[in-house]
């Protein structure tokens, strides 16, 4: 089987186990769909993707225009490496990790990574839902889950942090709300 692993770095012989931010172990990362990694060919603080209960992998914008300003113009490596025993699969659907490093097989220069994800769309490999597709229900449940995501990094406490300062931008009726929340749980004390 092929694995796939996209990164914003080209050259790569080996792939190292990496510590995530998303409170993941040390690990290396891998999946057999290509349009989930050529969402990880750009480093950013959101990954807005899921499954439908059919399996198919989503997109959803989660701000305007989110897709073309996340990933316009960036470049990245698409490596291909095989499956190998070490590696199990996680809870994600079509992710396999494993601790130890992995060669890579091949390497594929993707120009422009908005562009290979849209082709992933026309191809009907990937959907995407753009933000004026979105629910009313969908975007209240955004600025919810973005205000938790605030409040959960401690990012009031310290505003001047990059994702501090990209929360405050992407999502100010988030911020807003957290801070309100704050400032009430403050005044209980």
């Amino acid at each position: 089987m092929t694995l796939y692993h996209c990164s914003p770095v080209p050259g790569l012989r080996v792939i190292r186990p990496n510590e995530s931010r998303f409170g993941k172990p040390r690990q290396v990362c891998l999946t057999a769909s290509l349009p989930m990694a050529l969402m990880y060919g750009v480093k950013h603080f959101e990954y807005t993707y899921g499954y439908t209960r059919e399996g198919r992998i989503y997109y959803e914008e989660y701000f305007p225009n989110a897709l073309k300003e996340l990933y316009r113009g960036k470049t990245a490596s698409l490596y291909t490496c095989s499956r190998r025993e070490d590696m199990e699969a996680s809870q994600i659907p079509n992710e396999y990790v494993t601790p130890n490093e992995v060669p890579v097989d091949g390497e594929t220069a993707i120009p422009d990574v908005y562009e290979a994800l849209l082709e992933q769309e026309r191809l009907g490999a990937l959907s995407i839902v753009r933000w004026d597709e979105t629910s009313v229900e969908s975007r209240r449940w955004v600025v919810r889950a973005e205000a938790d995501v605030i409040q959960e990094q401690g990012l009031l406490a310290r505003p001047d942090s990059p994702f501090a300062r990209y929360m405050r931008e992407k999502y100010p009726e988030s911020w807003a709300r957290a801070a309100e929340e704050a400032e009430h749980k403050g005044g209980q004390s």
